[in-house]
Formats: C-alpha cells, structure tokens, sequence
C-alpha cells in the first residue's frame, strides 16, 4: 500500500479556496491533467488531458468541513485500490492550507512507487494552478 500527503499554504481564507474546489465536478478547472469532468449522481466522468477516460466515486462530501472523498473506480491507471481526500482548513483568517492524502495500491511494489511519483507531481501542479487562480481574482477558471 502506498500513501501520499501533500500540502500547500495559500494566502487566501480557506472560504476562497473551497469555492474553486468544492465542488467535485469542477476540477478540470483547477487541475492541469484534467481535460474535462462532471458528475453524475456520485460518479465523476473526468477525461484526462491525454484522452484517456476514468470515473472516481464521491464517497463522502463536507462542505462545513471543507473536505471531500474519493475513490478510483476504473480509468487507464493500474490501480487495485485509490482512495483520496482532499481539504481546506483554516491557518488564520487570511490563510488556508490545503491537505490533500491518498492512499493506494496497484499490482506491484515497482508500479506503486511510479504512481507515487506520478500522483504526487499531479498534485502538485494541480495545487500550483490552484494558487494562481486564488491569488489572482481576475483569472477564472
């Protein structure tokens, strides 16, 4: 099993940032890798940049918390099991941090640490495009 958490600080109140995250069939707008999504019941129909087609459950959506769940159903990664949370919480009034984990596993050892390295460079540019949009009120996604 393997595990990722990212976290990234944004110099906004966490209210900012959860209104271009929270809503789970808006990623397109905030993630590079990601062509285009929406959603249908509890599924995300997400289309990579590269074409390629997968579907994620929501399994579990706060938005007091700020945090939302969610699981690979099937796509072009070689995964058995992903399960990710995403979240947005207070550092002060000004300030948010977004944690966002995930744990996962795949057929090998070999393959799960090049997931790794891939997921973890998709959330990091994700997070990046995240900061620009917030930062700046004029860019829309």
């Amino acid at each position: 099993m393997a595990e990722i958490s990212i976290q990234k600080q944004f110099p906004v109140a966490a209210e900012t940032v959860w209104a271009r995250i929270g809503d789970p069939g808006a990623i397109a707008e905030w993630i590079p890798s990601v062509a285009s999504a929406r959603m249908e019941q509890k599924i995300r129909h997400l289309v990579f940049a590269d074409g390629q087609p997968a579907r994620e459950r929501i399994t579990e959506h706060n938005d007091d918390e700020r945090r939302y769940t969610y699981e690979y159903v099937d796509g072009p990664l070689p995964l058995k099991q992903y399960r990710s949370t995403i979240s947005v919480v207070d550092s002060t009034s000004e300030a948010s941090t977004v944690d966002w984990t995930a744990t996962f596993s795949a057929d090998s050892e070999a393959v799960e640490t090049e997931l790794t390295a891939a997921i973890e460079s998709i959330y990091r540019a994700a997070l990046d495009e995240l900061s620009s949009l917030v930062s700046n009120p004029s860019v829309r996604g």
